[in-house]
C-alpha cells in the first residue's frame, strides 16, 4: 500500500521541486534585478549634483567677483550636506536640499550672464540650467518606475513616474 501511495503522489512531489526550484530562480533573479535598479535611479539622482560641483570648481577657479564665489561656496556647501546612502533622513535631506541647490545655481548662472562674454568670448550660447539638466538626462538616461496605486472601487492602474 506505501508503494502505491508513493507512486499516486509523484506529481505533486514533481510539482512542489519545481515550484521551489522556480521560487529560488526568481528570487536570485529580483535581488539582481533589484540592485541595478538602485544603481540605475542613485546614478540618476547624484549626476545633476555631480554636473553642478563640477561646474562650480570651474567657475571657482576664475575668481570673477565675491559675490559670485559666495553662491559657489553655498552651493558646494549644500551638496557637502546630502548624505550619500538611502535612509529616511538622508532622503529627505536630498530633497530638501536639492531644491535650494537648483534655486541657488539658477541664481549664480544669471549673475554670470554679466561676465558670460568674458567667459566665452566664441560662444553665443550661455550655460542655463536647463542645459545642465538636459546634459544630465542624456548621461543618465532616463528610467520609469512603475507604481500600482490601488483603491478599493478600482482595479490597480500602473502609473508612470519618472525618478
Amino acid at each position: 500500500m506505501d508503494f502505491f501511495d508513493y507512486v499516486l503522489n509523484l506529481e505533486e512531489q514533481f510539482y512542489q521541486e519545481g515550484y521551489q526550484e522556480g521560487r529560488h530562480e526568481n528570487l536570485a533573479h529580483n535581488l539582481i534585478e533589484g540592485k541595478q535598479y538602485g544603481l540605475q535611479v542613485g546614478f540618476q539622482r547624484f549626476i545633476l549634483i555631480g554636473l553642478v560641483q563640477g561646474c562650480c570648481s570651474v567657475l571657482k577657479t576664475l575668481e570673477l567677483n565675491a559675490s559670485i564665489d559666495k553662491n559657489i561656496d553655498l552651493i558646494v556647501g549644500l551638496i557637502s550636506e546630502i548624505p550619500g546612502d538611502n535612509e529616511d533622513v538622508s532622503v529627505l535631506t536630498y530633497e530638501r536640499n536639492l531644491v535650494k541647490l537648483k534655486n541657488k545655481f539658477r541664481v549664480l548662472l544669471m549673475a554670470l550672464s554679466k561676465h558670460w562674454k568674458h567667459l566665452a568670448p566664441d560662444s553665443g550660447d550661455r550655460l542655463t540650467f536647463e542645459a545642465v539638466e538636459k546634459m544630465s538626462k542624456i548621461v543618465a538616461g532616463e528610467l520609469n518606475a512603475f507604481a500600482e496605486e490601488t483603491d478599493a472601487e478600482s482595479t490597480p492602474q500602473p502609473q508612470a513616474d519618472m525618478w
